[in-house]
């Protein structure tokens, strides 16, 4: 039996997925991820620890695949975008790595928004200024830790971390390298108005290759280790959010993916980069020929975590058949879920959360219905902006922890008054680094071929008419909440 793995590099997790050729999961390993908040607004991982969940995801897998007498033909590689780690003249790492929701170079991206200089820039990378992008990151250093930023000989990601130590190659793929707010996503090459403004020259970053660039693993006590013949293709795949679009099944025109995880995204796949005039949306890279599009939310399942622990104090299953008992638009009362300030579609770290519109009727179920449909409301905003500027949405791909919730997807479904598909495997980052991988050693002449032979789907939602009147209605007054952030 022939079998690809998908490897997911996540902030949460590191999973691997190993699927045969007729699409069927037939392995699978995830490992859980320890992040360190040394102080307020810092969010860092060790990238050897990192390395070392991986090498335990793939052991694992290949352990399994072993017992059912698989062969591997490749493994590809997906993981989160933004995260930083700077390399000393040795190749030694200086720090642990930040992560996209390390806000310390807040006050970098403020000055970023009002630089004369970003009128030239986001035509080029497509990135807004926000302190996730790892170019705000650098700049921190090189104005807060100048001793550090002296030693720093190059910049490099966790998947470039873990590449390096495969292989000893400092190399990025054009996706990756698209979440750095560095790359002129057009052309495919460093810019240099954004490598003038961090302070660094090209040197201090990776090689540039596609997305299907391949490396042979040929280090034989390595290929021991992980349990995988001498000789095994690595393909170096891309960013999760691409991944996750591919491993969706939307790469159609309308076609549009919502992801909710501890985070959310709403996101689009088209020919040619969008870039939005107000700088509300990313553009990355899939490839050459697809580029994904749409707007992260740093708010969303995380949301939900928080009503639990913090405020309401009972569990998730709890909280959401309370919010099921309370009709929609909770009778008046709004919920911006800003708690982690606000990527899209505001791009605001000082951003803050509340409830508006708090009344002597309203009970804890009322919060706990408000707090859901204002993370779906925040989302929706994002897939109107998409709207405008890509294609309008005809249907949703949904993917994520949050669909294991019927209500949920159901109310996803009623707000933004749009048929929603949902995934059969949450796994849409592996299944998209194994599609990638298969294209990359011929076994697909398509992307389009593999998303037509191997993703699959469960339910799919319709919306309520006497639901989405109220939401219409209720969307309105949530701009206007948003407004008082």
């Amino acid at each position: 039996m022939k079998t690809w793995i998908g490897v997911d590099i996540g902030t949460t997790n590191v999973k691997a997925t190993a699927i045969d050729e007729t699409g069927e999961t037939v392995a699978h390993a995830s490992a859980a991820c320890v992040t360190y908040h040394p102080k307020p607004r810092y969010v860092e991982q060790n990238p050897d620890e990192i390395y070392g969940l991986f090498v335990a995801v793939i052991q694992q897998v290949s352990e399994q695949l072993r017992h059912k007498n698989a062969s591997i033909e490749a493994i590809g590689l997906c993981s989160a975008m933004h995260s930083v780690i700077p390399i000393d003249a040795r190749n030694r790492r200086l720090t642990r790595s930040l992560l996209w929701a390390d806000n310390r170079s807040e006050a970098q991206a403020d000055a970023l928004k009002t630089h004369p200089i970003l009128a030239k820039l986001y035509p080029q990378v497509g990135i807004p200024a926000h302190p996730y992008a790892p170019l705000t990151k650098m700049v921190w250093f090189r104005e807060q830790k100048p001793a550090v930023f002296s030693k720093i000989s190059r910049f490099v990601s966790q998947k470039e971390y873990i590449w390096y130590r495969l292989f000893g190659k400092f190399q990025i793929d054009y996706s990756m390298a698209s979440g750095t707010a560095l790359l002129d996503n057009r052309r495919f090459r460093w810019s240099a108005l954004a490598m003038d403004y961090a302070g660094i020259n090209a040197s201090q970053l990776s090689d540039l290759v596609p997305t299907y660039h391949q490396e042979k693993l040929t280090q034989r006590s390595l290929a021991k280790q992980l349990g995988v013949p001498v000789g095994t293709p690595f393909v170096i795949g891309a960013g999760d959010a691409c991944l996750a679009n591919l491993g969706s099944g939307a790469l159609d025109t309308g076609v549009t993916t919502l992801t909710i995880g501890t985070s959310g995204a709403v996101r689009q796949t088209a020919a040619t980069p969008a870039r939005d005039p107000q700088q509300r949306l990313f553009t990355y890279v899939l490839d050459e020929t697809h580029y994904v599009s749409g707007g992260p939310t740093n708010n969303g399942g995380n949301v939900l975590e928080w009503l639990s622990k913090h405020l309401l104090l009972k569990d998730t299953s709890e909280l959401l058949a309370m919010a099921e008992s309370i009709g929609a638009g909770a009778e008046g009362l709004l919920f911006v879920p800003y708690l982690l300030g606000e990527r899209a579609p505001v791009w605001d770290a000082h951003a803050y959360g509340s409830y508006q519109r708090l009344q002597w009727q309203h009970t804890q179920a009322h919060m706990a219905r408000a707090t859901l449909e204002g993370v779906l409301m925040n989302l929706n905003q994002i897939r109107q902006i998409i709207d405008s500027q890509l294609n309008k949405t005809r249907i949703l791909h949904a993917n994520g922890g949050f669909t294991r919730s019927k209500f949920w997807v159901q109310l996803l479904t009623d707000i933004f008054n749009t048929p929603v598909r949902v995934n059969e495997s949450n796994e849409s980052g592996c299944l998209g680094a194994t599609l990638l991988a298969m294209k990359s050693l011929g076994k697909l002449e398509s992307l389009e071929e593999g998303v037509h032979q191997y993703v699959r789907f469960a339910d799919t939602y319709h919306p309520d008419p006497s639901q989405t009147k109220v939401y219409q209605k209720a969307q309105r007054e949530f701009v206007k909440a948003m407004a008082m952030r």
